[in-house]
């Protein structure tokens, strides 16, 4: 494989995942990064141009269930760290497997296009040292999801003379001191912006069209909520989703509504004659009638928001609630849906992002679901054209996103054996663990292929793993017209569905299987009988896996390949099962002191209440 040139763009958890597993495998990977650093959005950038955590940001996932799969996450991080605990942490991996000597950072990637004998990628780059055409054989684009700002249509934009930005541009407070300010958004970033701002502005207000599943990362005894699920319990949910969706679909909605409505009685003002129930009953109404966060877009379309503090910011009247933006219609006033107006000096649009896949200009969008095919070249000029229009023009209807034609959210049908992307997929667990594996199965399937077209006999060889080769080229288109449909079909229901949405079922065990993790045949949902052997044999080990939280320890456990043929199987990690009890022991750890912390600082009181 040391002959196979292979080039990962973007130093994000994708690229950096892809970059450790492609030379894992032994390939000649090397990672183009146009920053000076490691971490993708979660290093700070002070450029306003470039998307970025913010410097208090606080991860939406729990330490339990984040770390990679063959190094853990230091033992000393709280419950929830911080984006530059999580830009360390990504940087010491890094360092922890000599991966810098790999790096050229400064390097922009322009575009990636074939070259004149279709026989390699040319890889367009500027660097410090000016514009050069790389040649490789293959293209790995983990360059992110959240570079190409979206902005709502703005007919009268040069009306308003405050200002305006994205929250790309969005870096601290300070330049708003004491101004009124307009938050366009309900998502993650939007909450996140305007607590940063709660404390600096004169007025802040926050405009959105419609409610939101707003959830805290803890429940109500104080333990973190994504530690609730183990591996065979989100198989089973993945199982009855792709089974009988429109049953779990209202089972879910209820379950994390009245989440949503207890967390959102935490925090109620204390009336000492109140009961729970009251409490229930009051948030529940101001979350419906005061706040409009409820009722909310299906939790089958999109994620929900995670913040504690939000909620509290609107009942303290930090942030006032108002409806969604439709234009500027003076030098400082904002027109609401309502009809109503708002007096700002500053609009930050937290409107979301589109993926850039212009980068490769080839690639085929679209194609089913009424769409015909284009090819993301045309369909890039298009939106910038249409990006151009929003100002100066009347609001309009939303039009139908374009997909990329992506086997299995990840490979081009056509060049599925030489471009992998790892930037769309907005799967339902920790994104960056998600990535590894994603990038783990990348690796087994080129070298599978490799080993393919070389007729190798070890292929064939009595190993414990099937080689994890590619389908047809009409199987995979098959497979993205089937996505493309459901997935158009959601959109027609309900417009805020994401792209990129994953069908979990099918997903996740396509991509353990590729990868060779083992994980299905030893242990999978209850409606199956994998899991007694592993429970009779290994009872220590079951339990960990099936009692305690997910985390990616598990996806090396298992040795799929002990003869290490190309493409059957990712390499096993010695320490796997160490990892595993480790991390399964602080869990528990951390659950009994935090029952124990809570117990003994509520007084009989307290517990009426």
């Amino acid at each position: 494989m040391e002959h196979i040139k292979i080039a990962v763009i973007g130093l994000g958890p994708a690229g950096l995942t892809a970059l450790k597993n492609l030379r894992e495998e032994g390939f000649d990977a090397i990672a183009l990064e146009r920053r000076n650093q490691i971490g993708g959005l979660w290093s700070f950038s002070s450029d306003t141009t470039v998307t970025s955590a913010l410097s208090g940001t606080v991860c939406n996932v729990s330490k339990f269930v984040s770390s990679f799969s063959d190094y853990p996450i230091p033992k000393d991080y709280p419950a929830y760290p911080t984006s530059t605990q999580i830009a360390y942490y990504f940087n010491s991996y890094a360092s922890k497997f000599n991966l810098r000597r790999h790096i050229r950072f400064n390097t922009t990637v322009n575009r990636v296009t074939r070259n004149d004998s279709d026989s390699a990628w040319n890889v367009h780059v500027t660097s410090l040292d000016g514009e050069a055409i790389l040649s490789f054989d293959k293209v790995v684009f983990g360059h992110g999801c959240e570079s190409v700002p979206r902005w709502p249509p703005m007919a009268n934009r040069d009306k308003f003379k405050g200002v305006v930005i994205h929250s790309q541009a969005y870096k601290n407070p300070e330049p708003f001191r004491d101004k009124r300010v307009l938050v366009v958004g309900i998502g993650n970033t939007a909450c996140e912006v305007s607590l940063a701002l709660r404390r600096h502005t004169s007025k802040l207000y926050q405009s959105y069209r419609r409610g939101r599943i707003m959830l805290s990362r803890y429940l109500d005894n104080g333990v973190p909520m994504d530690t609730q699920y183990s591996w065979p319990t989100l198989r089973l949910k993945y199982f009855l989703d792709d089974k009988i969706p429109w049953l779990m679909t209202t089972i879910t909605d209820a379950i994390m509504t009245k989440k949503m409505i207890s967390d959102a009685a935490r925090s109620e003002p204390g009336v000492p004659e109140a009961s729970r129930n009251e409490r229930l009953k009051r948030a529940g109404r101001r979350l419906r009638n005061d706040w409009r966060l409820l009722p909310s877009p299906s939790l089958a379309h999109t994620h929900p928001a995670v913040q504690e503090d939000f909620i509290p910011a609107l009942r303290e009247g930090d942030v006032i609630p108002v409806r969604g933006f439709e234009d500027f219609v003076g030098q400082h006033q904002v027109l609401l849906e309502d009809g109503t107006t708002v007096e700002v000096d500053a609009v930050i649009f937290c409107t979301g992002y589109d993926i850039d896949f212009s980068v490769m200009p080839e690639m085929e969008m679209d194609g089913a679901g009424g769409l015909p095919m284009r090819i993301a070249g045309d369909v890039s000029r298009a939106n910038t054209a249409d990006q151009a229009e929003t100002i100066g023009k009347s609001p309009r209807r939303e039009t139908k996103p374009h997909l990329p034609r992506l086997f299995q959210m990840i490979f081009p049908p056509r060049r599925a054996s030489s471009a992998a992307f790892l930037s769309w997929m907005a799967p339902q667990e920790n994104v960056w663990c998600v990535c590894e594996l994603a990038s783990m199965a990348v690796a087994q399937i080129w070298a599978a292929e490799i080993a393919k077209t070389a007729g190798s006999e070890q292929l064939h060889a009595d190993g414990h793993h099937s080689p994890a080769v590619l389908p047809s080229v009409s199987e995979m288109n098959a497979q993205v017209d089937t996505y493309h449909n459901w997935w158009r079909g959601e959109w027609e229901k309900e417009n805020s569905t994401r792209p990129g949405y994953v069908q979990a079922y099918p997903f996740y065990r396509y991509l353990h299987d590729a990868a060779g993790t083992g994980l299905y045949d030893n242990l999978d949902h209850t409606f199956t009988s994998r899991g007694w052997r592993l429970w009779w044999n290994d009872r220590e080990l079951w339990s960990w896996l099936a009692r305690g939280p997910m985390n990616s320890h598990s996806w090396r456990l298992f040795d799929t390949n002990p003869k290490g043929i190309p493409g059957c199987g990712r390499k096993a990690w010695p320490g796997a099962r160490a990892a595993m009890q480790e991390s399964f022991e602080a869990y528990k750890d951390f659950e009994r002191q935090t029952l124990a912390n809570r117990e003994d600082a509520t007084s009989p009181n307290e517990v009426n209440h």
